[in-house]
């Protein structure tokens, strides 16, 4: 049985530096700006914490602090990051993602990854897929997960709303979380900080850092959004 594949995001409004690491890419943002590393991380396991390492650009211990979320193929852990990262000396929140599952490009039009993160007891993440043909969000198939003061909470529907700029990329986004036995949605917004975008094999890829707020807590967080290159017509 293969390995799943390791991706981490670390998050430090304090520095404003955050990062978006996989295999083959790694983005450093220091506020508005962002840099394009050609290199992933080094990702080793450490009992049930991890050490992740890409010379000059981060050295971080992982510690989970919640269980983790199970989100259709995707194992995602809630993480606090002690360590370096582009010089300087941070703890901060982060989410350590391990893909069981990798995308089918030939049934999916779109796959979007979200994480607003508050504080080591209240978050939420989100993995959806939009299948081949699907029109908007209609079709999309979101897996949610919500921890609110420590606990994990069951979520019955979690729906995502976007504004995009003309390019497609994600400017600012509205989540709308049903739970069990509540008759209005918890709510939460969050608003683009930081961007970049890519094409790595046919893929469009729009990674953003979103600053969030959900009731009374402000925090970070990322909103990737992966959508199938259509190719140029022929002229």
């Amino acid at each position: 049985m293969s390995q799943p594949a390791l991706s981490l995001n670390f998050f430090s409004p304090e520095h404003g530096l955050h990062g978006s690491a996989r295999s083959g890419m790694t983005l450093l943002f220091e506020g508005a700006s962002s840099r394009a590393l050609p290199d992933g991380p080094d990702i080793e396991a450490v009992g049930d914490s991890w050490h992740a390492e890409l010379d000059g650009a981060f050295a971080l211990d992982l510690e989970p602090v919640a269980p983790a979320a199970d989100l259709d193929g995707v194992t995602v852990h809630l993480c606090i990051a002690t360590g370096e990262a582009d010089g300087k000396q941070v703890r901060c929140l982060a989410t350590l993602s391990e893909t069981h599952r990798a995308p089918s490009w030939d049934e999916l039009d779109a796959m979007r990854s979200i994480s607003a993160l508050f504080d080591d007891r209240h978050a939420f993440l989100a993995v959806g897929r939009r299948p081949r043909g699907s029109l908007g969000h209609s079709g999309e198939q979101t897996a949610a997960w919500l921890l609110s003061d420590g606990d994990p909470v069951p979520i019955q529907d979690a729906r995502i709303s976007t504004v995009y700029d003309g390019e497609g990329r994600q400017r600012s986004a509205g989540l709308e979380l049903w739970l069990p036995e509540e008759d209005l949605p918890l709510r939460a917004s969050g608003s683009v900080v930081a961007g970049s975008s890519l094409q790595l094999e046919a893929v469009d890829i729009h990674v953003a850092v979103f600053r969030w707020r959900m009731g009374n807590l402000e925090g970070a967080g990322g909103y990737e959004l992966m959508t199938r290159a259509v190719p140029d017509e022929a002229a």
